[in-house]
């Protein structure tokens, strides 16, 4: 292990999920250190779950991929991601970067419980799930400050709804549908239950917590109230983006991954809250992490490849993933822009009160098909919500 970085050519592969800050990491990466060029290869977020093993498996694994904390359940205890303690003191990581952020990125060798154990990647930016909205179809509907409570924000809903227009944006496809229950979790239910659930600690459980199952039924109250279209489980990401931007929903929870093409389509007429609590004043709380990397334990270019993951939490990167629209590790210079800074502002208001709580869907490697199929089960009415919980408590003791 070194930290002195070859002059010789080296070309890095790097495997990632879509929608990531990964150009301007590696771009700028690359002008600092000319000889080092990468190799991107994209797969979309749902078969990257599912392939992230077979591509680290083969003979022609890459030297860094996207840390996913479920696949990882998997990966870790076959000895297919490299620990990266040695490293993280060689350049003092832990000093830099926030406890909250490398909580979930760190194992047992076993990988059935996070927050302990050796570290197994390092975050490149920050991502937070929080409700964008639209202010002219807000404004148009006479809205004109953004919601205190959960109360507040159903008030606005009905509204919107009132003048005609489909208030939420809900692509239930992919993730959509169970973040929108993640984020109303986060105000309706204990996070430091849901984060040790998540975590994998024994005898974690959401059966205990009303608050979880009462998230789940106001998914549903929202789905039978009209505030999200009929059909949502079919739509995606992209449709809800053109849903928003095109004024015929007046608000979308979803991650600062999509505040670029929101903001270039919207520009100041695109806002962000985080989702309110139940009451004035709860400590704000949002689900979040860092978009992490880590290095493949069949890499040939370790050393390379760790170089990397320093820079991409450095000074020197913060920018490039700043404009990319995503928030960096470290500070920026100068002041943000209107809808960054209100990301920046979020972000800081959460970490500095009930903190950031992890997603849904790195529970266990499976976990991701009862969250979508079961979340959209809830939406149709096809699945009470206490079944949607319940199934996926069962799919967390099966893994353990």
């Amino acid at each position: 292990m070194s930290t002195e970085l070859t002059d010789k050519p080296v070309k890095l592969k790097l495997s990632y999920a879509s929608v990531q800050p990964i150009t301007p990491l590696t771009e700028g990466f690359t002008k600092l250190h000319p000889n080092i060029t990468f190799d991107l290869i994209e797969t979309p977020f749902a078969d990257y779950q599912t392939s992230l093993k077979l591509a680290m498996s083969s003979n022609d694994s890459p030297d860094i991929v996207q840390y996913s904390p479920a696949p990882m359940r998997a990966i870790v205890p076959a000895g297919l991601v490299l620990p990266l303690d040695d490293y993280a003191k060689a350049y003092g990581w832990r000093d830099q970067v926030s406890p909250s952020l490398l909580g979930i990125l760190t194992s047992n060798k076993d990988a059935t419980q996070y927050g302990m154990g050796s570290l197994y990647a390092l975050p490149g930016a920050v991502q937070m799930v929080g409700v964008f909205y639209n202010k002219a179809v807000t404004e148009a509907a006479g809205i004109t400050d953004e919601p205190k409570t959960l109360a507040e924000f159903e008030d606005d809903l009905a509204t919107v709804k009132a003048k005609g227009v489909t208030p939420l944006a809900v692509p239930a496809l992919a993730t959509g549908g169970f973040q929108l229950w993640g984020a109303l979790s986060n105000v309706m239910a204990d996070p430091k239950v849901f984060s040790s659930w998540v975590y994998g600690e024994p005898g974690a459980t959401l059966l205990n917590d009303p608050g979880f199952e009462k998230a789940a039924a106001t998914v549903k109250k929202w789905a039978g109230s009209g505030y999200m279209a009929k059909g949502v489980s079919a739509v995606a990401d992209p449709d809800a983006i053109t849903e928003l931007t095109s004024g015929q929903r007046g608000y979308f929870l979803s991650g600062n991954w999509n505040a670029k093409e929101l903001s270039e389509k919207l520009g100041d007429d695109l806002g962000f809250f985080p989702l309110p609590g139940e009451t004035a004043g709860q400590p704000a709380v949002a689900t979040g992490s860092g978009f992490p990397y880590s290095i493949s334990a069949k890499s040939q270019n370790k050393d390379v490849a760790a170089a990397f993951l320093n820079y991409i939490i450095s000074e020197k990167a913060a920018q490039g993933v700043y404009d990319g629209g995503f928030i960096p590790i470290q500070p920026i210079d100068g002041d943000p822009d209107k809808v960054k800074g209100e990301f920046v502002g979020a972000y800081k208001a959460v970490v500095d009160g009930g903190g950031i709580t992890p997603f849904a869907n790195w529970a266990t490697s499976s976990i991701i098909d009862p969250l979508t199929a079961g979340i959209q089960g809830v939406i149709s009415g096809n699945k009470t919500p206490r079944a949607f919980i319940e199934s996926l408590q069962a799919d967390w003791e099966s893994k353990r």
